[in-house]
């Protein structure tokens, strides 16, 4: 499977509550156009994170790009997008965490 990389020159803070101001790259940030894990986090009756986890090279090292889009409840309107670069331990932690090298237990013949 081949992954198409684009440049990404800053990374978005837009907080639901804090807005601020997208961040420049220190270096370069390679990002592969496909998340690779895609899944909700921080729910609360405010609303929830709708997370993707995207293949990514910062300053020629193997990382991830992490994108936490805010998805509000009913009745609410406040949006962010929150990027942040991850490194490669810390990206397969979260994949470990979400079951994604999970195996399931052999179940017996009878």
């Amino acid at each position: 499977m081949a992954v198409q990389y684009v440049e990404i020159y800053e990374l978005e803070n837009r907080g639901a509550v804090d807005p601020a101001p997208s961040s420049d790259v220190e270096g370069t940030l390679l990002v592969g156009t496909q998340p690779v894990l895609e899944f909700e986090d921080n729910h609360s009756s405010y609303g929830n994170d709708y997370v993707k986890i995207y293949p990514a090279f910062h300053n020629g090292e193997r990382s991830w790009l992490k994108r936490a889009v805010w998805s509000p409840a009913y009745g609410y309107s406040a949006s962010a997008t929150q990027e942040s670069i991850v490194s490669f331990e810390a990206g397969v932690k979260i994949f470990l965490e979400r079951g994604v090298f999970a195996f399931p237990q052999p179940v017996e013949a009878k």
